[in-house]
């Protein structure tokens, strides 16, 4: 059971350069992790995979091996890099990704389109012409989306989408147990594509992910890939700016 856990520790290992001594995650996370085959087949059908996401031990993100095999493309001056590490927006990304480290989170795999005219690009397909090649369709339009589409939403509309999600797959008995449904956060986003899904760089197109603070206040990012193969792009933004051109992959991550 749980062979899928191996896997992935495997393509960790090799992407860090990780001895097989090295603990990613807690012996304890792994056999408390339970989801009944009604739920995976649930989760199947929205492409959620799970992953593991190694512990601070295993893998600290606040050195520069880090920096230099994750976001390669992010040039940064040394005083202005000290500066930087000194931000709201660093500690929230910081802060964020601890919380993350050493659990198990899905990830929402489905293809994101292409950028064409008049944004109207369904998730699923490169190109995004196919209208049900979403698997979420059925839920933006219940989230009142305007746009029918992953895009040109805002922070308001997206957290309807998330409410609208949860409460379905709580009412239907559906949401795995300790977890909640969100917009996969930036780093996650940018581990797993490097790692698992280099398919992600091959689109053009960027991507929403957030933090929420102990307020539960959300700082807000635009994500992606700076050439094919790369997931250096992050950029904070405002939670009341333009976001026709972002995107979305939805993650489930323990409360």
């Amino acid at each position: 059971m749980n062979d899928w856990i191996a896997d992935r520790a495997n393509k960790l290992r090799e992407f860090f350069s990780l001895s097989d001594d090295v603990n990613l995650i807690a012996p304890e996370v792994r056999e408390n992790f339970k989801v009944s085959e009604q739920i995976t087949a649930h989760l199947e059908r929205f492409n959620i995979e799970w992953h593991i996401i190694p512990s601070a031990e295993a893998v600290p993100i606040n050195t520069d091996d880090y920096r230099a095999r994750l976001y390669p493309n992010i040039k940064f001056e040394a005083a202005t890099n000290r500066d930087y590490q000194k931000t709201d927006s660093y500690r929230a990304v910081m802060d964020g990704h601890r919380r993350h480290q050493g659990r198990i989170v899905g990830i929402e795999t489905t293809l994101k389109p292409k950028y064409l005219p008049n944004n109207r690009q369904f998730y699923g397909t490169i190109y995004g012409f196919e209208t049900k090649a979403d698997p979420f369709a059925a839920y933006l339009g219940r989230a009142n989306f305007t746009s029918g589409t992953r895009f040109a939403h805002n922070y308001t509309s997206l957290r309807n989408f998330v409410n609208v999600v949860t409460e379905d797959w709580k009412s239907r008995r559906l949401m795995p147990e300790g977890y909640r449904l969100t917009v996969c956060p930036p780093v996650v986003f940018n581990l797993i594509g490097n790692v698992f899904h280099k398919e992600w760089s091959q689109t053009e197109s960027l991507e929403l992910g957030f933090y929420r603070d102990e307020a539960g206040n959300a700082k807000c990012y635009s994500v992606g890939s700076n050439a094919p193969d790369d997931f250096s792009y992050i950029h904070e933004i405002e939670n009341n700016s333009d976001w026709t051109l972002l995107g979305f992959r939805t993650a489930l991550v323990p409360e």
